[in-house]
């Protein structure tokens, strides 16, 4: 009975071993479902923050070509304004040239204006003198036609 004993109490041991080793076993798997529980929440996490990546890259791809294409029709209207800016300051300068040609003209008109008044004046003094000097010949005249009436009624 002793061999029997000793092979019951060597499974025993062997019962406890085993179970031991089912123990650290299971504890090994618990550990590495926990692991692997983590990895794949951050998988998930990653994968996430991968896809809003993305979007948000997306996102600012489209703002980025809005923005080149507002600069493009901003620089396409500067240059519209400034084509039209030369045209404005070429036409500014015809214009400066007109008015000067103008204001010339009208200095010569002064002029002629002048040169005119003043002669309407010489005109005018020298019809007065002539008017005096008519109505004294008249005077003379009508005292002549009264002496000469006088002298033939005599």
């Amino acid at each position: 009975m002793n061999t029997a004993r000793w092979l019951s109490i060597l499974n025993a041991i062997g019962c406890l071993v085993l179970a031991g080793f089912i123990l650290i076993q299971w504890r090994g798997g618990q550990s590495l479902s926990r692991e692997l529980h983590q990895s794949r929440s951050r998988e998930i996490l990653e994968t996430n923050a991968r896809l809003e990546a993305e979007k948000l890259a997306k996102g600012l791809q489209a703002d980025l070509d809005g923005l080149k294409a507002s600069i493009d029709s901003i620089q396409q209207a500067a240059a519209v304004a400034e084509e039209e800016m030369v045209a404005k300051v070429e036409e500014a300068r015809g214009l400066a040239g007109l008015v000067t040609e103008a204001q010339a003209r009208i200095k010569t008109w002064e002029e002629a204006v002048t040169a005119r008044d003043e002669a309407i004046v010489a005109r005018d003094a020298k019809l007065k003198e002539l008017n005096e000097a008519l109505v004294a010949t008249r005077a003379r005249l009508d005292e002549a036609v009264a002496a000469l009436k006088k002298a033939g009624a005599r």
